[in-house]
């Protein structure tokens, strides 16, 4: 094995961790991946219409709407029609839902804090320069797949005489 996938491996081991729900008392881990982005959209910007909510998860329209669906019978949206233009769909939180977006954050932020303040004003700089560079990898990476993805799904034009 060579040392790089022995390191990989080693922290493989430590976060594994974070994949296993039974090991979180986190509610957050009841709701599937595009519930917790559209409720952390729909929390940071107040108000979102469905257009905004598919844009965000990178998802078709009607996968945006089946997820406001489950989080709206989940009591925790609600879909109002804008009174201007009955076509447009404007989706906020309940109070249900603000109450639990406030917990979850607040809980989250505590994980955060308790990261920063086991580290010096120095290693804190580092890390968070170290994340973004990470993210940036990820991220251009991530682009590639994606643009390897859209050319793959070019319509060929086929000449019929």
């Amino acid at each position: 094995m060579s040392s790089i996938e022995s390191l990989l491996f080693t922290y493989i081991d430590k976060c594994k961790f974070l994949f296993f729900p039974d090991q979180w008392n986190n509610v957050f881990l009841d709701y599937s991946k595009n519930e917790i982005f559209a409720l952390l959209l729909i929390y940071r910007r107040g108000h979102v219409n469905m257009t905004e909510v598919a844009d965000y998860m990178s998802v078709p329209l009607n996968t945006a709407t089946g997820v406001i669906g489950r989080l709206e019978k989940k009591g925790l949206v609600i879909r109002e029609r804008n009174s201007f233009d009955k076509r447009v769909v404007t989706i906020s939180l309940t109070e249900t839902g603000r109450e639990f977006m406030i917990r979850e954050m607040t809980e989250l932020s505590g994980y955060y804090q308790q990261i920063m303040n086991i580290l010096t004003k120095e290693e804190r700089r580092i890390a968070l320069q170290i994340i973004d560079k990470v993210f940036g990898v990820l991220e251009q990476d991530a682009g590639r797949e994606q643009d390897i993805r859209h050319e793959e799904k070019k319509v060929k034009r086929i000449i019929v005489e």
